[in-house]
Order: structure tokens, then sequence, then C-alpha cells
């Protein structure tokens, strides 16, 4: 009866929550009908079932019923309706505990992409089942039908891929956040809040400006903060493009605007569940990777602590005399355990016999004496006997004893049995063993994780670059530019996922091979030429690069890798200089080395700064990142690539007077390829 009853309650809940965000959620409805552009009850909905089980879905059909039965009291058109969001719903939950479970964190990629795939797919059965008997009971025109159809189903797909994760997250229990991580919250939502104003209000900027702040999120914060953050980002897109019919999409008509932000919104959301579980997956083979070295760690220090025990005890030492000629004087108690003779049965007898045969034969031990007389001692390893004729690792260090006068009194020997330090050095080269193999797993990893990330991705490029293309001519001239926009957005995403995973490949050692060959430096300064001349002519900045005599035709390196380096600080100098000059100069350096010094008259660096400015994410002033664009990687990489390649990246500069960074290579670098 109390489960019953409990039931009862849970159901009256979910029916009054989704007949309440459903009536919210009309204020977007978009004419003709009663459709809308995001529709939240199906995203809570779905979470409930998933939380709470399927057995709830009588609050679906209760909820959607009472919500539509109150627009314009069409009890069956109503009904039609929530039979079909019912239905719907019960689909997709089944489908996806059955492949997923209830992801309240999406830990794998692959699940991002199942759950994606399964929303999306099942989000067509709400608008197909409803509309169909709809359109046969009222009159409506087949384009109108298909508007309604296109508009449902992107209202139920956003809602379940914005709101279900960030409900499922929340359930969560997180950390407690310390006062700075606290500020550091605060600050990142006046600043998205601001950013938000900027892109949708104001008019200013390029939607692209809100993707930092999903890699703020995924990178400072954890998928709660994520998901959290992608919904506040689709609601503003939503609220004041559609609402206040303010923002980049407005001027469009309402149908573009429905597919565009339906792009938009898909990248912030998907790009925001692939990033966080991407880090959630590289977090957990970190942990995995820091047990099991822990675990080796600890198996070691505890062998070493042994053996350090072994060691300072005097019952680990054989100790004991010889005479002149070798014969054993005296015995203890650590010889004894370690070679298994009593002191009656060995005194008297050469310490010869604790050596194998074949070195008895090739008079080594009579060697030994004859350094330890000549040089005072003789420090060696090797196999001894015991008694029970059982052979052991020992190190033996054999003192020549000598009385005031000088004369050879005879000789202290000490043997340690080092067999565990064997064992120990065994261990250790199983454990490097599998740290290697670790890491080429870890290697596999970045690179499986860089086509998973990019494929869905690649796919949104797809799409928006069919539109810019404009094939068919039915885009006028500011449709394809709003395209075009989606599409350079897409590409600097996509180049910031690059710049990511360069980032940590270069960071665990998993950087591919370095393919050392002769770079023409005429080669090096067409390129880039051609490569930047048309930004100084955009910018109406003077642009040269200069080859300075004495130097080689060429350089033998890594002509990619330099091409990076020197892209990116070229990029940096264009970036941050409003008006002046932008010069590379080649030269010599010293004998053997070479310098590229990219020069510019821009805003420059203060001496504070000039080492942060290297470090992943940072740049000189938090102001710079907005006004200039970019996310402080470009000189981590190139640092990082710079000592791969065996050389020195420098910076020279003064606020207000521009800066020089000098990247300084070896002119022949004789490697034939660095390890993956």
């Amino acid at each position: 009866m109390h489960r019953a009853g409990q039931r009862v309650l849970r159901v009256a809940i979910l029916a009054a929550i989704y007949f309440a965000t459903a009536k919210l959620s009309l204020l977007l409805a978009i004419p003709p009908g009663y459709a809308t552009a995001i529709w939240p009850p199906s995203g809570i909905a779905l979470a409930v079932l998933l939380l709470w089980g399927r057995g709830l879905w009588p609050a679906v059909w209760l909820g959607s019923f009472a919500a539509n039965a109150t627009i314009e009291g069409a009890y069956l058109a109503a009904a039609l309706i929530a039979t079909g969001s019912t239905l719907q719903l019960s689909v997709i939950a089944a489908l996806v505990q059955r492949h997923i479970g209830v992801p309240r964190r999406f830990t794998r990629v692959r699940e991002v992409l199942l759950f994606v795939g399964l929303v999306a797919g099942g989000a067509v059965i709400a608008p197909t089942l409803a509309l169909l008997p709809l359109a046969a009971l009222y009159p409506l025109q087949t384009p109108e039908l298909l508007t309604n159809w296109w508009t449902w189903w992107q209202g139920d797909a956003c809602g379940m891929l914005i709101f279900t994760p960030l409900i499922l997250s929340w359930t969560v229990r997180g950390v407690a956040w310390p006062r700075e991580k606290i500020l550091e919250a605060l600050v990142f939502a006046l600043l998205l809040v601001a950013a938000g104003e900027i892109v949708f209000a104001a008019g200013f900027g390029r939607t692209f400006v809100m993707v930092p702040f999903i890699v703020w999120a995924a990178f400072r914060f954890g998928q709660r903060e994520l998901t959290t953050t992608a919904a506040a980002i689709c609601a503003m897109a939503l609220w004041y493009t559609l609402r206040r019919e303010t923002g980049p999409f407005v001027e469009l008509p309402r149908n573009e605007t429905v597919l565009l932000l339906l792009i938009f919104v898909s990248t912030i959301v998907v790009t925001g569940l692939m990033l966080g579980a991407v880090l959630s997956q590289l977090q957990g083979a970190r942990d995995e990777l820091e047990t099991r070295v822990q675990e080796r760690t600890r198996l070691l220090a505890d062998s070493e602590r042994r053996f350090r025990l072994m060691i300072e005890s005097v019952v680990d030492y054989a100790i004991f005399m010889l005479d002149a000629e070798g014969r054993i004087a005296s015995w203890n108690a650590g010889a004894q355990r370690i070679k298994g003779y009593t002191a009656a049965e060995i005194i008297g007898e050469h310490f010869s016999r604790f050596y194998p045969p074949e070195d008895v034969a090739a008079r080594k031990p009579a060697w030994e004496l004859e350094v330890a007389k000549r040089d005072g001692r003789v420090e060696e390893e090797g196999w001894r006997l015991r008694k029970d004729g059982s052979s052991f690792w020992a190190s033996v260090v054999i003192t020549a004893v000598r009385d005031d006068g000088g004369r050879l009194l005879g000789f202290a020997k000490v043997t340690r049995d080092l067999t565990d330090r064997k064992r120990v050095e065994a261990e250790m080269v199983r454990a490097r063993v599998e740290a290697e193999r670790a890491s080429e797993s870890k290697s596999q990893f970045l690179a499986n994780m860089s086509h998973e990330l990019r494929t869905p991705l690649n796919s949104l490029l797809i799409l928006a670059k069919l539109l810019a293309d404009n094939m068919s001519g039915n885009l006028s001239d500011k449709q394809v530019r709003f395209a075009q926009t989606i599409y350079a957005s897409g590409m600097d995403l996509l180049g910031l996922i690059n710049d990511l995973l360069d980032l940590a490949k270069i960071e665990s050692g998993a950087v591919t091979a370095l393919h050392i060959g002769p770079a023409p430096f005429t080669g090096l300064r067409d390129e880039l030429e051609r490569t930047f001349r048309q930004v100084a002519q955009e910018k109406g900045l003077q642009f040269s690069i200069d080859i300075a005599s004495g130097l080689p035709p060429a350089i033998r390196t890594d002509a990619t890798r330099v091409k990076q380096i020197l892209k990116n600080l070229l990029a940096n100098a264009f970036k941050f200089t409003p008006k002046g000059t932008v010069r590379l100069r080649i030269a010599p350096r010293s004998p053997g080395r070479v310098e590229f010094a990219v020069n510019d008259s821009g805003i420059g660096i203060s001496p504070d700064k000039q080492q942060l400015i290297f470090e992943a994410f940072q740049q000189a002033d938090g102001s710079t990142s907005r006004k200039y664009g970019g996310t402080g990687l470009g000189l981590s990489i190139s640092r990082e690539l710079t000592r791969l390649l065996g050389g020195e990246l420098e910076v020279a500069s003064r606020p207000g007077e521009g800066s020089t960074f000098t990247l300084v290579l070896p002119l022949s670098d004789q490697r034939t390829a660095a390890p993956a």
C-alpha cells in the first residue's frame, strides 16, 4: 500500500511538472501550430523515467493531455499528442537503459554517441504518430504539416539533449568547492552572461565566442557544471532569437532561423557532452595508470625496505677473516646463515670453496687477493656456492689488513647475499615493460579519441558547408553568409580540438615520430609568405621575411613541426598588432645553430607575464582573450614542439612597443626519428 501511494504521488508530481513546463514552453511556440524549437518537458520526463522507472508513463500522458487540452479545448487532438509523446519517451527510455544504463555521468565517447543517436532517432515518434491523424482531422497544408513536424522533432530532440543530461548529472553528489573555486565559478558565470549579452543581444561578435566557455567548464569544473553551461548557452540563444528577436539569426526567415538554431544548439550540446566524456575517459585512464604505478611503487618500496633492513643487520652479512694465504680464520652468524657452514666446519679451509668450479679454474680467488694486496681492497659481484651446493648472487668486498708497519696480516671479507636485489631488478624490468605497454595503449587511446571527437563535428561541418555552397541557389547572400559563419565557427572549434589533442599527446609523450630531413630556407619563406601575405594586406600591416647571408641552403629538421611553430608565432604577431609591421628574420645564431626571430610592433607583454603565456590556456591578460580571441594553447604547444626538436623558444617584449619571439634550432639534427 505504501509503495502504491508513493507511485501515485510520483505520477502526480511528474504530471504537474510536465504540465507547468509545457505551458511555459508554449511561450516560444512557432506558428502555425503550437510546436516550439525546444520542448523541456520531454527532457525532464525522460530523466525521471530513467531515474524512477518507466512505470511512471501515465504521468507523461496526463501532463501532455492537460497542457494541450487547455489550448483550444480539442480533447481528441490532445489525446493523440499525449499518446505519441508517451510512446516516444517510453521507447527512448527503454533503449537508453538497455544500451547505456542510467547515464548520470557520461564516461565514454561511445555513450555520448549512443545517447545522441537514440534521442535523435526516437524523437521522430511523437510528431509522426500525432501529426498524421491530426492532419486527417484538421485542414493542414503539406508545407505547414512538414514545418510543424520539423519544429516538433527539433523541440523534443533539443529538450532531451539539453535537459536529460542536466538533470541526471545533478543527481550525482559533487565535491565541496574551496573558496577559490567558488570565486572562479562566479567569474565564469558573469563572463558567460556578458558573452551571451554581447553575442545575442548586442549583435556583436560571433557565436563561436561561446565555445571557450564549454572548454573552460569541462577542464576546470565537472560534468554537472558542463551540462549547466551548455543549457545556459542554449537557453540564451533560444530566448534572444525567438522571444526577443535579437542576435545573429533573427534576420533570416523563421524556418532558416530554426534550422540554424538546431545546428548551433546541437554543436554546443554534443561538443560539451563529447568533451566531458573524453576528459572523464582520460581521467579514468590516468587514475588507473596512477593506481598501478603506486601499487608497483609500493611493492618495490616494500622490497627495498626489507632489503635495507637485511643489510643493516649483521646477521645478513657474512663477515670473516682470511689469513695471508686465503684460509678462513674467523666466522660469524651471518656467514653461517648465508653460506650454511658452522665455524667448526669451515675454519682453516681455503675460501675458494665458495666459488663455482669455473671461477676456481680461472684463478679468480687468487686474483682477488692479489688486487686487494696491491690496491688495498677489491669489490665485485658474482655467483657463490653454499654448503648444500646451491648458488647465490653475492656482493664481495675484500680488504687487506696490515699492521702499523705495513706488513700484511690477512684479509677481511664481507659477503652480502644480493639474490633479493636481483629479484627486485627483474621486477623493475617487468614494471618497465608494463609501463611501456601502458604508454602504447595511451597513444592508441589518443589516436582513437582524435577520430571519435572529429566524427560528429565533421558531420556538422559538412551540413554547414552544403548550406554555404548554396548549390541549388535558393538562399540569399545574407543566408549564405550566416551559413559561412557557422562553417567558420565549426572550423575554429575543429582547430581548438586539434590543439587540445596536440597538447595532450605532447604532455603524455605520445607525439608521433619526427620526420627529419633537409628543409630549404627558401621553401619555408615561400610557404609562410603565401600563408600570411593576405592577412597582412587585410590588416594594413607591413610584412617581410628576410634570410640573412651566411646560412646553408637548408636546415636538417622536421619541416612540418618547424612550420607549425612559426605559423603559431606569426599568427600571434598579426593578431596582437593593430598597426605597424610584422617581420620574420632567419639568421645564424651560433656555430651549428639558426634563429627564426618573429618581430612585431604590437601591444607587447609585461615582464611578469612573459613566462605565464607559455602555459596552456594562459594569456598575458584576462581581457586579451575577449578582445583578440584564442585559448592560449598555441605558445604552449610551440614550446613543447621546440623542446622536441632540440631547440629553444625565447621572448623579449615591452608593453606598447611590440614583441620578439625567437626560435633557436640546430642546423643539422642527426636523428632519423623521435620515438612515438
